[in-house]
């Protein structure tokens, strides 16, 4: 009930549900590098706004290997962040995102496809 009356009508807005009926669009890659996340907040690009010490406890806890993980933090240091999410995506997956990413739903979607066809894939196999 309390969760109701404070956040409900906040998420039911923010969705295009109530008030004016506008389904709000997420920031891209760029508005979310360019932004800085004030004190106590936990948002914004992982890749210009940690440290390097998190950052690399980051993509360890993704399985990265030392190759990749060594792409990714050559290019935070040289404030290519986007690229070095690329290289994460390359290194969680195993393949580039030929698309680009721009978009931080981009890259759900396109992990989210990769995952689909690799379980088609396997599905095929077995039933062959």
């Amino acid at each position: 009930e309390k969760f109701d009356k404070e956040y409900s009508y906040a998420i039911r807005h923010n969705y295009g549900k109530e008030g004016k009926r506008t389904d709000y669009t997420p920031y891209s890659c760029m508005k979310i590098i360019m932004s800085t996340p004030g004190a106590g907040e936990h948002h914004g690009c992982p890749f210009k706004h940690l440290n390097e010490e998190n950052l690399l406890a980051n993509l360890r806890s993704l399985r990265l290997s030392p190759t990749a993980i060594s792409t990714v933090m050559e290019k935070k240091k040289n404030q290519h962040f986007q690229l070095a999410c690329a290289a994460t995506f390359e290194g969680v997956h195993g393949c580039a995102c030929d698309a680009g990413l721009n978009h931080p739903n981009q890259y759900f979607e396109e992990s989210l496809k990769l995952k689909e066809n690799l379980q088609t894939h396997s599905q095929e196999t077995a039933a062959a």
